[in-house]
This record gives structure tokens, sequence and C-alpha cells, in this order.
């Protein structure tokens, strides 16, 4: 069942954020985060996680309105915000969610990192069991960017927009088209 449902004849642009950790790992946004959304011009900002402080969703909401999940760290939005939650754009169903899961996974995710180091198939096959009637699925937890169809879905991760990790250490966010004909294109932007 989508929570919501957003329908245009236009293409619906919406950002995507996520590990922001914010005051828990970096005090402020990365400082070109804002003026590159702002650029963007997006009809909606998705935030996939791992927020930390209510201060990040509201400067985020003085660009365009604002869907988020709870993640892992954030223990201040635990009856604010759900773990998951289902979209649609254009008839396009999308389904956002940290990743994590829940403590079972996210310990293990620990411990396999530490030992294998990251992996896509992990977190792949736990999404699409989670998610199997969505065409797109937005995730963060792992602070590496993915943009990749896998039977005939989007995965699409953001990667960290301020805590970079091993092994190529860079910061990121997203951006996704929905084309009123049912298309779906992601992009993840480098942030310097």
């Amino acid at each position: 069942m989508v929570d919501l449902e957003f329908q245009s004849s236009e293409v619906i642009t919406a950002a995507v954020v996520s590990d922001t950790h914010i005051p828990d790992r970096v005090k402020h946004l990365h400082p070109g985060l804002l003026p590159a959304l702002r650029s963007l011009h997006p009809n909606y900002i998705l935030h996939a996680g791992d927020i930390s402080h209510q201060r990040v969703l509201d400067e985020l909401r003085e660009l365009a309105p604002v869907f988020a999940v709870r993640g892992n760290r954030d223990f201040l939005f635990s009856r604010s915000l759900p773990v998951s939650q289902e979209l649609s754009f254009n008839g396009i169903k999308v389904y956002l969610t940290h990743g994590h899961i829940n403590p079972y996974h996210y310990w293990r995710d620990k411990l396999e990192n530490l030992i294998y180091g990251y992996r896509f198939d992990r977190y792949y096959r736990r999404l699409l069991s989670a998610a199997p009637g969505a065409d797109v699925i937005l995730f963060g937890h792992s602070h590496h960017a993915e943009n990749r169809v896998r039977d005939a879905k989007l995965f699409f991760n953001p990667g960290s927009c301020s805590v970079a990790e091993k092994p190529d250490y860079k910061l990121s966010f997203g951006i996704i088209h929905f084309y009123p004909d049912g298309e779906v294109k992601g992009e993840i932007i480098p942030l310097e």
C-alpha cells in the first residue's frame, strides 16, 4: 500500500540525501549541499535516515517538502518518523528506508563490513525482500552511493553527504527524475 501519491504531467524531481549525522559525527551540513540542492529546484527531498537532529529537516524544508525515514542513529525521531515509507511519483512506486532494517542486520553489517568490506548484494537481497512491489528502492546506511538497476528495479543510495567511508571516501547526494511515461533516471552528485 502506497502512503502518498504524487502525479503530474511534468517530470517530478526528488533530491535524495542520507546519513547527515548531525551532530553525532559532524557539526553542520556540508557547505555545498544546500546551494547544490537549491540550484536543482527539486519538487521534493527524500532523506534516507541517520538525520540525527531536527535542524537538518528544518533546513531542507526551506527548499522543498521533505519525506524522511529514521535510521539506526535517529533516537530522537523514534516516535515521529517511520522506519520505511512507500511513495508514488508519476505512478512509479518508491520504497524509502534507511537500509539497516533491524538491530540484527545492523550488527551483522558492521561485522561483515569489517571482515569483507562493503558489498551491494548484502543490501540487495534484504531490500528486495522488504519491498517486492517497489519500482525504486531508496536506501542509505552504507555511506556508499549506488545507482543501479537490477531485476527491473532501481536501487538508489545517495551515499553520505557528511561522512565518507572507505574504500572510496566520497561525499555525495542524489537526484531522481520521475517521468510521466514511467521512466526513472537517477544521478549521484559528488560533493567536493
